[in-house]
């Protein structure tokens, strides 16, 4: 029966090959076997259709994980996670048996515009010959893997309901079953925007389970930063929002600073219980889960995958499924999770062009606008009655401040820093309002008296980034009064200031 099998699905493989096709531009390698293969029966279909080995795949459909023989051969040990109902397995295709070791969506074979495709003669091939059904990439995270921005998400940079795309409410549930499990979970979040990806409501997704936050991209901040201040800030900012955490480490993911600390709290916490790695969307959990892997490796743990891991890139929801993976030695799984969708952090709110030109998370540089002349009185150069306008996605109007008052940019070096008068602003185009910036927060406070340096901190949620307010010199005190308008959605946070030069 198995060989029937297979010389019927070689023999509709090489049919779909030869039949003309045209189909629009997509992300997945052109090939005429790949554009046809909508007209291609799902392999589910037919299996189901011969009755073969029905009660054998009913078995293996109720656990929970299932061992792939065959991956054997590459020195780590597959996982195949299939939960009953999950942002992996989207309703608008048929998909087949097997997931995408990339980003954890379920494979299909019809449509090379919608997340999962595989070309049907690698299907054929891996799946059904070698039984590899968790071994393939698919052509979305191939496109990714080449720094290319393909969306695959409902609602990023605004895009409608469309057949293919997941839903964040999808990614959400996926993530139901920590609450009811006993494990650790690793809360991943972006240093350059701390509170825009801190998910302050975190408790009500994994329940009771012990968090131990990993703060990354550090090497993104000034050298001359320093981390155990860094740290103390962390520890007072997660108390000031009642998260009760198992420990804190700090990493850059890309350049292995305090990987070492993180996995060893990591293996210390988890005592024996599986790993649960979560996280905002685009906070960097896939890389730093790469990254710890070549840390346990390194410390003599070659159960830790070499091959085969989720695929990191810039776009966010890049992960779409949960995706486990054998990295520890005995008892335990470590799961890359879907990132929480929030649709107030900038990345949420633009297009793939858009996040392509900005290259948000990439970089981080300061910039301080010098004040304005003032013609009266000589010497009391003031932001006062003047616009600071970031790109095109935030302005701060000034309304009172005094001369010792200055605002330093932390950002993408791509983004510009424009100042004009706030009467020069130019009005709303009528048939525009959606696309016009609105008030988003308001700081009107005094001061303290004869203090320099910081005072507060405006982080724009999904930037990496943020405009410090900062008094130059102890003369001088008044008022600062400042509105901040953005983006539809934007949140920007009002914050103390981060330890950072």
């Amino acid at each position: 029966n198995d060989i029937e099998r297979i010389v019927m699905l070689s023999r509709l493989c090489a049919r779909s090959s030869a039949m003309p096709t045209h189909r629009a531009a997509s992300f997945a390698p052109s090939s005429s076997s790949a554009s046809s293969s909508a007209a291609m029966p799902s392999l589910a279909h037919r299996r189901a259709s011969t009755g073969v080995d029905r009660r054998r795949r009913r078995k293996a459909c109720a656990r929970a994980f299932a061992y792939d023989d065959a991956d054997a051969d590459d020195g780590a040990e597959v996982l195949s996670y299939r939960p009953g109902e999950s942002a992996s397995a989207p309703k608008d295709v048929r998909r087949e048996r097997g997931n995408c070791y990339g980003c954890g969506v379920q494979l299909q074979i019809i449509d090379e515009s919608i997340a999962g495709y595989v070309d049907p003669n690698e299907y054929q091939t891996k799946a059904v010959v070698h039984r590899q059904f968790n071994g393939m990439l698919c052509a979305r995270c191939a496109a990714l893997s080449n720094g290319r921005f393909v969306n695959a998400v409902e609602g990023q940079g605004g895009i409608k309901a469309a057949p293919g795309l997941i839903t964040p409410k999808q990614l959400r549930d996926s993530l139901k079953e920590i609450r009811e499990r006993k494990t650790l979970v690793v809360k991943v979040v972006d240093v350059t925007d701390f509170h825009g990806s801190f998910l302050k409501k975190v408790r009500d997704v994994v329940g009771g389970n012990p968090i131990l936050l990993v703060v990354t991209k550090v090497d993104l901040l000034s050298p001359e930063t320093n981390y155990d201040d860094l740290l103390r800030w962390v520890e007072d900012e997660s108390a000031a929002r009642r998260l009760t955490l198992a420990g804190v480490a700090l990493v850059s993911s890309k350049k292995g600073f305090g990987m070492r600390d993180a996995v060893l709290q990591m293996m210390r916490e988890r005592n024996g219980r599986d790993v649960y790695v979560m996280g905002a969307a685009n906070v960097g959990k896939s890389t730093f889960i790469r990254a710890a892997m070549d840390e346990l490796r390194s410390a003599g743990n070659y159960f830790a995958p070499a091959k085969r891991l989720p695929v990191a890139s810039a776009m966010p929801g890049t992960t779409l499924g949960v995706i486990p993976l054998k990295a520890f030695e005995g008892k335990g799984v470590l799961f890359d999770t879907p990132g929480v969708f929030l649709h107030h952090r900038l990345n949420s709110l633009l297009g793939p062009e858009d996040l392509s030109i900005m290259r948000l998370g990439n970089t981080l540089k300061k910039f301080v606008p010098k004040k304005p002349e003032c013609a009266e009185p000589p010497g009391f150069d003031s932001f006062q009655g003047y616009s600071l306008c970031w790109g095109s996605f935030l302005r701060i109007d000034i309304l009172a401040c005094p001369p010792n008052t200055a605002f330093s940019f932390y950002g993408p070096k791509t983004l510009r820093v424009d100042i004009m008068k706030t009467s020069d602003v130019p009005a709303t185009i009528p048939g525009q309002e959606q696309a016009a910036l609105r008030l988003v927060n308001e700081v009107d406070f005094v001061p303290p008296p004869g203090i320099t340096g910081g005072l507060v901190d405006l982080s724009v949620s999904g930037l990496g980034g943020w405009v410090r307010v900062e008094k130059s010199s102890e003369r001088g005190d008044g008022v600062i009064h400042a509105r901040i308008y953005g983006l539809r959605g934007l949140e920007v946070f009002a914050r103390d200031v981060m330890p950072t030069p």
